[in-house]
């Protein structure tokens, strides 16, 4: 089947440099989708249109999920109307038309997506210019099209012509032409645009519907936005402090998806709820920036710039360049390596002493990261490591301490982890242990020869670090979560234990095996619904925009409190209640679109969530595989500290009851 309208528009303002589609106001996209959708009807000869109306022609199916609906729809409105009816009434069904046409796209093989959620040309298209075979021949691609004929006097095909009325039609030209390309072109769009009757006649209607949408009239002055009331000097600050999940919570039941709070002296907005999670994936990355939330980070790793503060294209092409280091993949390669690690560090805690969980887990999962991804075990730097990072979060990130309290232990830990990664590239120097290794060190290397100034020598040492860094904070505080809602559930611990000892019984855990563990894996998924790990990320606007009704302007300080969701009993039945079987397939209450996002929303998703999802099932199977353990003490109840960030608390701690393989029952 040949591409249809809808789809070729997509692509017209696919911009591969930010892995998505150039910006184009999403009600003026919706009415080029409708335009799109009534041409490709016209073509197929089952409507006719001109300026003043337009008529079903043939009612049969084009068999064509793309256009069936709105067929169906035309044939059975009662009266006579124009191309402007229909192109707002199939308007009000954009959103769908253009995810079918992209999943359509991504199926053929035209896109390509990666992990992260970026989408570009596949590799293929990219190179040749030309789409797959379509019905005998290969279509050159649409933006080299397109370009050529605005730019010369080549006479256009019709298709090319239609999509050059929409496009014009909508503004699209505005956005993937520079004013001076723009200004060039002018006058060929006219010319072009002037070649189709029924192109004429369905663009003047998409014309007008968004000449519509921003006439004077049709502006409505923003809603106020409510400030939650907080006390003299503290504002929010204590309530936050106390349980930052709940607090945010409460305030979007009370005020909804938009609201303001004051920490002390800082006056953050917050966007929350699935409305929240849902504009941040679709358009956050026009409107919001990471910058000021992290550049604390790059300055306590003493970097220019790292990923977490990066944006528009020059943070596609390092997501790119490192998902391969931080896929689920490359975990699943390692995990005779992993399990060993896991299973060792389990064996080796004392029996019947009190165990803290979050560290003896901290060491296992920075053992992991560093051996996979760098070829060396943090060993003795795991104090040094954790130390920095809680330090880096409370002073130059979040800004909850004063550093000067820090000053000294933080230096000295820092030239520890800059000793450790400079033994680690040494390791991976030609001739060195490592140089060969397929790992994230190297990669990080292979980057800086090929391209210095994307990825200086003075960046190198934070890539080295962030394995450790990163695995410590995120998948130590999921695990040890997990933990506790085992030790609390010890039916399902006992489920967990059977499939984990079926996991080693053949030798070293395999892929395939490794999926087979059930009910580890929805306590998983329970326990990050429960506790994730980044309840709420902070962002700067970078551009102002409208959100449920409020005008958010630039320049504000935002919280995105994505994991509202997780709490509300509209995404989650009964939510405060501890159950796995929501992940069941009859249930699967995660699935829901913008509800379940404990590796958080937009562009800046955790890159390794399926790194951490394997690495966290193995590590647990592991050691309930090795350990029988308890709660210490047994009636224990969880308490939690949210500075920096939300963990359990230190006074939760376990106790090795038996060694499974080494001790008499």
């Amino acid at each position: 089947m040949a591409l249809r309208f809808a789809e070729e528009l997509l692509l017209l303002i696919l911009n591969e440099d930010r892995g998505d589609l150039a910006f184009v106001p999403e009600p003026h996209l919706n009415l080029a989708l409708a335009g799109a959708v009534l041409m490709d009807l016209a073509l197929e000869n089952r409507i006719d249109a001109d300026l003043e109306k337009l008529i079903l022609v043939d009612s049969t199916p084009v068999e064509d999920d793309l256009l069936d609906p709105t067929l169906a729809d035309i044939a059975q409105t009662a009266g006579t109307h124009n191309a402007q009816y229909y192109v707002r009434r199939i308007a009000q069904t954009g959103e769908q038309i253009r995810n079918l046409a992209l999943a359509r796209l991504l199926k053929t093989g035209i896109l390509a997506s990666a992990e992260e959620g970026a989408i570009a040309l596949a590799r293929g298209v990219a190179r040749s210019r030309r789409y797959p075979i379509v019905e005998g021949k290969a279509e050159q691609e649409v933006q080299l099209r397109i370009m050529r004929v605005l730019f010369s006097d080549d006479i256009p095909d019709p298709r090319d012509i239609v999509l050059i009325c929409l496009a014009d039609a909508c503004g699209m030209f505005e956005k993937i032409l520079s004013k001076e390309e723009l200004q060039e072109a002018s006058e060929r769009v006219a010319i072009v645009s002037r070649m189709d009757l029924i192109g004429q006649a369905v663009a003047e209607a998409v014309r007008e519907s968004a000449e519509a949408l921003t006439a004077p009239g049709a502006v409505v002055a923003p809603k106020q936005i409510p400030i939650v009331k907080g006390l003299p000097i503290f504002g929010s600050a204590l309530d936050a402090a106390k349980d930052i999940r709940s607090f945010l919570h409460q305030q979007y039941l009370e005020l909804g998806p938009v609201f303001e709070i004051r920490l002390l002296r800082r006056k953050m907005l917050v966007l929350a709820g699935p409305e929240a999670n849902q504009f941040v994936n679709r358009k956050g990355r026009f409107f919001l920036r990471s910058y000021e939330s992290w550049r604390g980070l790059a300055d306590g790793l003493e970097a220019s710039r790292v990923m977490l503060y990066m944006d528009g294209p020059e943070h596609v092409r390092h997501r790119q360049a490192f998902a391969p280091a931080f896929s689920r993949a490359r975990f699943q390669n390692h995990l005779d390596v992993a399990s060993d690690i896991a299973r060792g560090h389990a064996k080796a805690w004392p029996l019947n002493q009190p165990i803290q969980p979050l560290l003896a887990v901290q060491r296992i999962i920075a053992d992991q990261m560093g051996t996979i991804l760098s070829g060396a075990s943090a060993g003795d730097y795991l104090e040094d490591l954790a130390f920095f990072l809680e330090t880096l979060l409370k002073t130059k990130i979040s800004k909850q301490l004063p550093a000067f309290l820090f000053r000294r232990k933080f230096k000295k830990a820092h030239e520890r982890l800059k000793e450790l990664a400079q033994k680690t590239l040494k390791a991976h120097e030609p001739g060195g242990p490592h140089c060969d290794a397929t790992d994230l060190v190297n990669d990080v290397i292979d980057l800086h020869r090929s391209d210095p100034q994307f990825m200086p020598e003075t960046d190198m040492t934070a890539m080295v670090l962030a394995p450790y860094l990163v695995g410590i904070e995120t998948v130590g505080t999921t695990c040890t979560f997990t933990l506790y809602a085992i030790l609390k559930h010890p039916d399902l611990m006992a489920q967990m234990t059977a499939e984990a000892d079926a996991l080693f019984a053949e030798g070293p855990p395999t892929v395939e095996r490794l999926r087979q563990l059930d009910v580890t894996h929805r306590m998983v998924l329970e326990s990050l619904r429960m506790y994730p790990a980044a309840p709420v990320v902070s962002r700067t606007v970078s551009n102002s925009f409208e959100f449920a009704g409020y005008h958010i302007p630039a320049g504000r300080s935002l919280f995105v409190a994505s994991a509202v969701t997780h709490r509300l009993p509209e995404c989650f039945p009964d939510p405060d209640r501890f159950d796995i079987d929501r992940y069941l397939p009859d249930r699967a209450e995660h699935r829901q679109p913008n509800a379940y996002v404990p590796f958080g929303v937009g562009t800046h998703r955790c890159l390794g969530a399926g790194f951490a999802e394997a690495q966290t099932l193995l590590t647990l199977a592991a050691i309930l595989h090795e350990a029988e353990l308890v709660l210490d003490p047994p009636g224990y109840e969880l308490k939690m500290t949210n500075v920096p960030t939300p963990r359990p608390a230190k006074n939760f701690k376990f106790k090795v009851a038996r060694r499974r393989h080494s001790d008499p029952k």
